[in-house]
């Protein structure tokens, strides 16, 4: 693949700049507001902001990207950021699925496991 193509590629699938900053409003909206925080690893939120960005603009929604788009699809707005089973799998294991939002336990252990 050339270097021409793969750019054309990643511009085809990147998200613009007014729906990262759509994204990333509700996201620290959210937190600012619920009961949880941010995932401790910022380069896997930034994923996470990234995937939720292309799928809005793909796809009109924000469309977790941790389960195929098609798939959520079918189940009307379930899937769409702050997807109905993000609360389950934040008391099941301390985070969403995507790892965007998390616990403030969740959080405080990484904190914690990090210093030592």
């Amino acid at each position: 693949m050339t270097d021409e193509r793969r750019d054309a590629e990643r511009a085809e699938h990147a998200a613009s700049a007014a729906s990262l900053a759509k994204v990333r409003k509700f996201v620290a909206s959210y937190v600012a507001k619920g009961a949880y925080e941010l995932y401790p690893e910022p380069e896997v939120v930034e994923n996470v902001v990234v995937g939720l960005a292309e799928n809005l603009e793909a796809h009109g929604k924000m469309y977790c990207p941790c389960a195929p788009v098609e798939d959520s699809k079918t189940k009307g707005n379930d899937m769409v950021c702050p997807c109905t089973p993000h609360h389950a799998d934040i008391a099941r294991q301390g985070y969403c699925d995507c790892a965007l939002f998390a616990s403030r336990d969740f959080v405080a252990a990484e904190r914690l496991a990090k210093k030592k």
